[in-house]
């Protein structure tokens, strides 16, 4: 593995751990000052301020969370890289511990190699499939049609 690998890797690794230790200086390490992010339908960011300030209020209701990451797909070409990595997230509700929210789908990256090594400068989170808890799932609608005119 090259070095340059090892260290994104590294990178990718920093940012799981940061997001399940609630340590957002350290997630902050992990973007490029000018960096973008869009994470679909939980949002858009424009700077690595304002994801990691999201980030922040976010998981502020979250108990434990893993975010466990793997099939790194890593192409570098000089002081610039994308990857493509599998990420497998687990978050639980700090008021309802019994409540979760279980997604799958896949960080898709563009890096930069700066003067503090290598950095986030744009991310896509694309979802694969999300479970929710029962308790957390949207209750059936159930209508009598047997009293339904015809």
């Amino acid at each position: 593995m090259s070095v340059d690998r090892e260290e994104i890797v590294a990178l990718l690794i920093r940012y799981a751990r940061a997001i399940d230790t609630n340590d957002w200086k350290l997630l902050r390490t992990c973007f490029a000052d000018d960096a973008t992010s869009d994470y679909g339908d939980i949002g858009s960011w424009l700077g690595a301020g304002d994801l990691v300030m999201f980030m922040e209020e976010a998981h502020a209701g979250m108990g434990p969370t893993q975010h466990l990451l793997s099939n790194f797909q890593i192409e570098v070409n000089g002081d610039q890289a994308s990857s493509l990595t599998y990420v497998h997230a687990v978050t639980v509700l700090a008021s309802h511990p019994d409540d979760w929210i279980d997604t799958i789908g896949t960080y898709e990256d563009h890096l930069r190699l700066g003067a503090d090594g290598w950095c986030i400068a744009q991310r896509t989170f694309r979802t694969t499939r999300t479970l929710l808890s029962p308790s957390l799932m949207p209750k059936p609608r159930h209508i009598d049609i047997s009293e339904a005119a015809p």
